[in-house]
Formats: C-alpha cells, structure tokens, sequence
C-alpha cells in the first residue's frame, strides 16, 4: 500500500493504492487499485463503492485469475500466462479491504480495530452476549 492523492477543485484527496487484476476480454491486466478518503475508487474509471462492488460481482475487477490465464502489464507491456495458479485474497475479502482503507482514510475504526476491542471486552469479562458481538464484529 501506498499513498497517493487525487485534486479536485484545488484539494487534495488522499489516497491508497492495492493491486489487483482487470479482466478485459480475455486478458488479466495487473493493476493499480485507487481507494480515496472520500469513498471514490479508480479502477480504470472513477466510482463509488456501490459501484467497485457491482464491478467486483460482475467479474471487472479480480484478485485471483485461472490457470493458464493471460496476464498482461500496463507499465513494462510484459505478458504471460499463469501456470499453476495458488494464493491471492477472494474477492469478497478484498471489498472488505478497501473499505476498511476508506475507513481508515478518514480516521474511523478499521474491522481489524474493532475485532481487538471486542476480544479484549470479551477477554475481560466473558459472556454469549459478547461472544456473539465478537463473532459478528
């Protein structure tokens, strides 16, 4: 992750980047992924998350690719096909990234933050009620 900022009207909006794969066609590009303080998401056009996740259901946006897919880079115009494919975060769990980088952009809670406060409430002083606001956390 790194940060990065967009202007608009002579402000700066900052941001972070994560990669990722566009499916174009029959190709994976490997990309950059844009996420803004304001909740906008650069992924080869500006949306908002409603929009990033309807793009990540539609297939656009990946974070793994198929076995013999072909991969290709914007910047060094390298392409290959990937054989034996392992690893990658799914897609559902990367939605979860970018908006916990969209929260933590704007000085909110991460899931991660408040996973620990509930364990820690929950360490404290044990009970199902807790243990459920924990499992849901």
């Amino acid at each position: 992750m790194s940060l990065i900022t967009r202007v608009v009207d002579n402000v700066s909006i900052p941001g972070v980047y994560l990669q990722a794969f566009i499916k174009n066609g029959d190709h994976f590009f490997v990309t950059e992924i844009e996420v803004y303080k304001d909740g906008k998401i650069n992924c080869w056009g500006l949306v908002d998350f409603e929009c990033f996740k309807e793009k990540i259901r539609q297939g656009w946006i990946r974070t793994t690719v198929p076995d013999r897919a072909r991969i290709s880079t914007m910047v060094s115009a390298l392409n290959f096909t990937a054989r034996d494919v392992r690893g990658g975060v799914d897609e559902a769990e990367f939605v979860k990234q970018v908006a916990d980088e969209i929260d933590e952009l704007n000085g909110r809670k991460t899931s991660a933050e408040i996973c620990r406060e509930y364990m820690r409430e929950y360490r404290q002083a044990p009970s199902e009620e807790r243990r459920q606001a924990l499992r849901v956390a």
